[in-house]
């Protein structure tokens, strides 16, 4: 499969995308930025642009929240539209994996405000869990709900629908395909197990890296859909970051200042 003619088309689009994302020195020039505002202008300068073009110095840090996850849901969709019917499934498919904390709130009965003002998760967030399940079970977010094996966590369910979408690829990308997932398991048990005094920095790095090669080494493969799809994501985490601590936190320090 990786090796028809069609995945050419993708892999010269995907690597004009790679090549579009920000070095560690172009990462260091936008976080000397200190403010809210001129962190956003500098961020506008960049490819970055396309997730912050509709950001304003006005937006809460839940608004802006929900305008990175519309962007990258939209990057989502468009990548899967380079690509043939059978794959666009189970690509569209990642499009929710940054839904899952807050489903996992509404499953363990556990609503941040925030949630409730969320258009997109409104309904979900009223009445008790049979009400919430039947509203779910209508819903995308269907495949993640417990089934009887109630051993089976959110992420697990996820990755498994996931798999289920592959149209059959060949034996090289399906062992690529789970070497990417472990990465990312990997990378989410060491978040874990991290001290507070530790930072998420090392370990994203480390995971770009690894998932670099593996984009590299399987170029014209579903298999470098996926990981820059995991990189772009890491962007945007990064990206969020550098957001939210400026839309916090500066405003207070210009009270002091003042």
């Amino acid at each position: 499969m990786s090796n028809q003619p069609r995945w050419r088309y993708v892999q010269a689009r995907l690597q004009a995308r790679h090549g579009e994302r920000l070095t560690e020195d172009d990462w260091r020039a936008l976080e000397a930025a200190q403010s809210f505002d001129h962190y956003l202008d500098r961020a506008r300068a960049t490819p970055l642009r396309r997730f912050v073009d509709r950001l304003n110095a006005a937006m809460t840090s839940h608004a802006i929240e929900r305008h990175l996850g519309a962007a990258w849901r939209d990057y989502v969709a468009e990548i899967a539209t380079w690509l043939d019917r059978d794959w666009q499934a189970a690509t569209q498919w990642t499009a929710l994996a940054p839904d899952l904390p807050a489903l996992a709130a509404l499953l363990r009965d556990d609503i941040p405000v925030w949630l409730k003002h969320d258009t997109r998760w409104a309904d979900f967030t009223e009445g008790d869990i049979p009400q919430r399940l039947a509203r779910l079970e209508k819903s995308p977010f269907a495949p993640l709900l417990p089934t009887s094996d109630h051993a089976s966590s959110l992420a697990t369910r996820w990755t498994a629908h996931w798999r289920s979408l592959w149209p059959t690829p060949d034996r090289t990308d399906i062992r690529a395909l789970s070497a990417l997932m472990q990465l990312i398991i990997d990378h989410h048990a060491q978040l874990t197990a991290s001290l507070p005094p530790d930072t998420s920095a090392p370990h994203r790095l480390d995971l770009a890296r690894a998932v670099t090669r593996l984009f590299r080494r399987h170029g014209a493969s579903p298999v470098a859909v996926f990981s820059h799809l995991v990189l772009v994501a890491l962007d945007l985490e990064r990206l969020r970051g550098g957001l939210s601590r400026r839309r916090l936190f500066t405003p207070a320090r210009a009270q002091e200042a003042a």
